[in-house]
């Protein structure tokens, strides 16, 4: 294996204009220097095209590609495309990473042969933020392993995710982010995890992740986000013939279910759509006696609801969620 592999770091970027010279500088600063750095201008209509071929004409390692826009996945797939690098890793223009970011990645890789490094990452809305020191807590996941932890009702790590890992470049040979969809995320990362022979993971947090209340994500819900069920849906079809697998997606898809269910009666005022999910949800809880990585409680909890939809409406009066305008 190369001691000093090519790695390309692929950022979309779109309207990030405060946000991404402080991104692409903490990529300039890695205490790893063989990278190529891939800026996707997604047809951003402020001055980011305009700093994204100033910092091309500062660092030969940047690679700038302008386009029309056509969304996240869009963005993601055309740095895909013509990434040189033997690893990838994709960063959000509106986050930043550790100067050891590529350096605790790559050393996952080098330890484990690991086909995905996964790093923990950092929430955070302060612009002061600064990164722990860095530990030498590396470990191998197996595959059990790492569905359990992409499945589990926390979401340790947030594995569903495409940031925050490394990626061996030919693990996309076949894979790509589906264009127009929200959480593309979700509709990718289970796909690469389960083509990687061996996974790498370190707790250290190398990643923030910019938490903005105008960010695509957050605590948002529309015509849109109905759109995640069909993400689990596709990942339970998916692992058909990996029962043991399928079965920990139950969980987290009723999850989404009972939310998207809430947000169809009492945001959209779709009263036909919601009784479909919540039919679906009930069938879906059927499938609880077969899931071993949740306990009793969620069981009965998840059941309670299938029985008594009220009791999520309740939940919701004191944890609003605002209605989303994309």
């Amino acid at each position: 294996m190369k001691e000093t592999p090519l790695i390309s770091i692929i950022i979309p970027i779109y309207k990030v204009e405060s946000y991404l010279r402080r991104c692409v500088d903490s990529v300039l600063n890695q205490s790893y220097r063989n990278l190529e750095i891939i800026l996707v201008d997604d047809g951003s209509p402020d001055q980011c095209p305009a700093i994204c071929n100033e910092y091309a004409e500062k660092d030969k390692r940047i690679v700038v590609v302008h386009k029309t826009n056509g969304g996240l996945s869009d963005a993601r797939n055309a740095g895909i495309e013509i990434a040189k690098g033997e690893y990838l890793s994709f960063i959000d223009s509106d986050d930043f990473i550790s100067v050891h970011y590529v350096q605790v990645l790559l050393g996952l890789v080098n330890d484990f042969n690991a086909d995905v490094a996964i790093a923990a990452f950092h929430s955070c809305s302060d612009v002061n933020f600064k990164f722990a020191s860095i530990e030498k807590n590396g470990f191998e996941l197996s595959k059990k392993e790492v569905f359990k932890l992409y499945t589990s009702m926390t979401n340790e790590g947030s594995l569903i995710s495409a940031c925050s890992k490394l990626y061996k470049k030919t693990l996309f040979e076949s894979v790509r982010f589906p264009k127009g969809l929200r959480y593309e995320d979700a509709f990718t990362t289970y796909k690469l995890l389960d083509k990687a022979v061996k996974i790498g993971m370190t707790r250290n947090m190398v990643y923030c992740y910019c938490v903005r209340n105008d960010s695509i994500m957050g605590n948002v819900f529309d015509e849109k986000s109905v759109q995640v069920l069909d993400a689990f849906y596709g990942a339970i079809d998916y692992f058909s013939k990996q029962p043991e697998i399928r079965n920990m997606f139950y969980p987290p898809l009723l999850m989404r279910e009972i939310f998207c269910w809430w947000g169809s009666k009492n945001v959209l005022k779709n009263d036909e759509m919601a009784k479909d999910i919540l039919i679906s949800y009930k069938e879906n809880c059927k499938k609880l006696d077969f899931v071993e990585t949740i306990s009793k409680k969620w069981k009965l909890a998840f059941k309670a609801i299938a029985l008594f939809p009220w009791l999520y409406s309740l939940y919701r009066t004191i944890s609003p969620v605002r209605v989303g305008e994309r």
